[in-house]
């Protein structure tokens, strides 16, 4: 009987710890953020690239929302985080797609005046990326966005026009995969 019990009890704390799995990734339904503010999971979905999966793509935010027009104008924190489950994605590769992103969604001026953030961005991705690694991209406000691998803080990219940008590649008009943009959005 004690065992039975144990092992209920281990299977609730193992639901209520993970909101999901996908693709072998256990996806927590919430974030603390380095200033104590708790993210809720807004939504997760799969990045796929001919059909082979990429990463696992979460949105943390303060409030659940499925409206891209009123999370872009959030003043308050996010985070977007990639879990990496393809054997290696080489960085070549990861920057083209990056571009691609901000490309299709931002105007020429608007691409103009994000350029040098832009490629500061690209920097932090300095080699190639194996499956179980790990990039989160936090919206702090008043500082920008914080770029992290693996837990390690690489830097900070400030302005709120980025923040819509690099948010824009995976919920713009034009977003990276659009069955990746359903579950982010929690739809």
């Amino acid at each position: 009987m004690k065992k039975i019990l144990l092992a209920t009890c281990l299977g609730l704390w193992g639901a209520i710890t993970a909101a999901a799995e996908l693709s072998g990734v256990f996806i927590d339904d919430e974030i603390k953020m380095p200033s104590g503010q708790t993210l809720t999971l807004n939504g997760a979905g799969l990045r796929e690239k001919f059909w082979v999966d990429v990463y696992v793509g979460s949105l943390y935010l303060p409030s659940k929302s499925s409206d891209v027009a009123e999370i872009l104008s959030r003043p308050g924190p996010w985070r977007v985080q990639l879990d990496f489950v393809y054997k290696e994605v080489d960085r070549e590769k990861l920057i083209t797609a990056w571009r691609e992103g901000f490309e299709k969604n931002q105007s020429a001026e608007t691409l103009q005046q994000l350029q040098p953030r832009i490629e500061q961005f690209y920097q932090y991705f300095d080699s190639n990326v194996v499956a179980r690694e790990q990039y989160a991209f936090d919206y702090v406000p008043d500082q920008g966005v914080r770029i992290t691998r693996n837990d390690k803080v690489l830097g900070v990219i400030p302005g709120e026009d980025f923040k819509n940008a690099l948010l824009e590649i995976w919920l713009g008009n034009r977003p990276a995969d659009k069955k990746l943009k359903k579950g982010m959005l929690g739809l």
